[in-house]
């Protein structure tokens, strides 16, 4: 399993770099990884419903309901980087609002959500692979200098995002797809 680290020297040796020791190396490359690292990890994360990151969690209303709009207030879990679905069998309205959840939804309310997986241990190999490139491509011009490099390394990202997310979507039952409200209107 790779570290923090390595998946850093992973995408700086993409662009040609010299690698780091640690996160915080006192280098420009260095000062650069140090400083958006954490952010683009999860930036990624929360691009994709990535299987490894998804977690469910069943939430009792706030005591305190909004002031208007919605009949309750859910706080989300900690760690929950992105909302990906509410189970809704009445398919009430519901809305993330800062670090809450309101609905009219009753009490409690069963969601699935991008977890925040700080551990690179727990990243699935394809996560640590597209992470690379996205890293590269983010780092590319500040790194090289040039946009073309920026460019090529965008590509090779958007190649490997693809990638992970086909392989991704093939664990598990396929979703079925419901008719919903919008969809019967233009029937």
């Amino acid at each position: 399993m790779a570290t923090d680290v390595e998946i850093a020297n992973f995408a700086l040796s993409k662009l040609g770099e010299r690698s780091v020791v640690t996160l915080n190396d006192d280098s420009p490359t260095g000062r650069l990884v140090n400083l958006t690292y954490t952010d683009l990890r999860d930036a990624l994360l929360r691009e994709h419903a990535w299987n490894f990151a998804m977690a469910r969690a069943s939430i009792a209303a706030h005591v305190t309901p909004p002031t208007w709009g919605f009949a309750r207030a859910f706080d989300l879990p900690a760690t929950c980087l992105r909302v990906w679905s509410v189970d809704n069998p009445n398919e009430y309205q519901w809305k993330v609002e800062g670090s809450q959840i309101v609905s009219d939804i009753g009490t409690p309310i069963k969601i699935l959500y991008i977890n925040q997986i700080t551990d690179p241990t727990k990243f699935d190999s394809l996560f640590v692979d597209t992470f690379a490139a996205f890293l590269a491509a983010e780092w590319a011009e500040k790194v090289t200098g040039t946009a073309a490099v920026r460019q090529q390394m965008t590509e090779l990202y958007m190649a490997k995002l693809t990638q992970a997310r086909s392989s991704d979507g093939q664990e598990g039952t396929p979703d079925v797809l419901e008719a919903n409200l919008w969809i019967n209107a233009r029937i």
